[in-house]
């Protein structure tokens, strides 16, 4: 039952089969993980069978943070107890709807705009995760994947009018409040509600809720909670660097400088993010047929953002 969207419109849309969702293997792992009596080396067997979701798990529990032995080379059941379950659920599910939902009815919806922002947003929660540890580096990889997917859903559910809305050129809060005027919610509280739907963390689903406007969550800044809504926001902001051409992306560099600061984050650690995410971005981009690209170095036009007045 959706706390986010009126259950009866949500109950609609899932019967309609509009939205996106997982299927084959990938469902069957996400069922697997669920179980409580899960045979672990029938779950290994099925994540063999998946080498894009093996690979991915490899490459996560290679992560100084989490494994502090020696590295993984293949997926087994140490590995799987090392990364989480729920961590494997979600990169099931994460990766099954990268490669299902690249097309649609809606013209003027950017498909491949989309996933190549919220790939680039997906590698930078993971190093955000990685370096500031308010959750988990995997978790935060799908997080930020699926932190926009409500716009996607939109796009498959009712194509004709989200792309009037589209076409009209609103961004932002105006976008949000025109979905809202037009359906009865917007695409944060749809993505919440199908996170929710995937049995996502409350914690998770309250971040992508607010994180395209932290300012007005209602939350304390010292809670967990805000802090995770926040770490998303700054993700979001590196995910717009990634993907902005030259000239936009240096208008970009001071809201992360700001973004940054409640981190406490200097401007050399968001260099080394953007370059981390950058490389990352790139990688996943080959293994899932995004668009990408790396980035130029970024050390010199953030100096020089650091140095403009207030």
């Amino acid at each position: 039952m959706s706390n986010y969207v009126d259950p009866l419109i949500f109950r609609e849309l899932q019967d309609s089969e509009v939205l996106p969702a997982p299927s084959g293997v990938r469902l069957r792992i996400m069922q697997m993980c669920q179980q409580e009596d899960i045979a672990l080396p029938d779950l290994v067997a099925q994540v063999q069978g998946d080498p894009v979701l093996a690979g991915r798990l490899i490459q996560i529990a290679n992560i100084p943070n989490i494994n502090k032995g020696r590295m993984v080379a293949s997926v087994n059941v140490e590995l799987l107890l090392m990364v989480g379950l729920q961590a494997v659920r979600q990169m099931a599910l994460a990766i099954s709807l990268t490669e299902s939902a690249r097309r649609g009815d809606c013209t003027e919806f950017d498909y491949d705009a989309f996933w190549s922002r919220a790939t680039a947003m997906a590698c930078a929660g993971q190093a955000l995760g990685d370096l500031m540890q308010v959750a988990p580096p995997a978790e935060m990889f799908t997080i930020g994947l699926l932190a926009d997917i409500g716009r996607l859903a939109l796009a498959s559910a009712r194509p004709k009018r989200y792309g009037e809305i589209l076409r009209s050129g609103v961004t932002g809060l105006a976008l949000r409040q025109a979905e809202q005027q037009a359906f009865g919610f917007d695409h944060l509280a749809l993505a919440a509600a199908m996170m929710q739907d995937w049995l996502f963390p409350g914690l998770f689903c309250e971040a992508v809720l607010h994180h395209e406007a932290a300012d007005h969550s209602g939350l304390d800044e010292e809670d967990r909670q805000q802090r995770l809504v926040r770490l998303l926001e700054l993700a979001g902001c590196v995910a717009d660097i990634c993907v902005a051409d030259d000239a936009a992306r240096s208008t970009l560099l001071p809201h992360l400088l700001t973004l940054g600061e409640r981190f406490e984050l200097p401007s050399s650690s968001l260099e080394y993010l953007c370059g981390r995410v950058s490389w990352d971005w790139s990688e996943w981009g080959a293994m899932l047929k995004v668009p990408t690209r790396v980035l130029r170095e970024i050390g010199p036009e953030l100096a020089a953002a650091a140095m403009q007045p207030g």
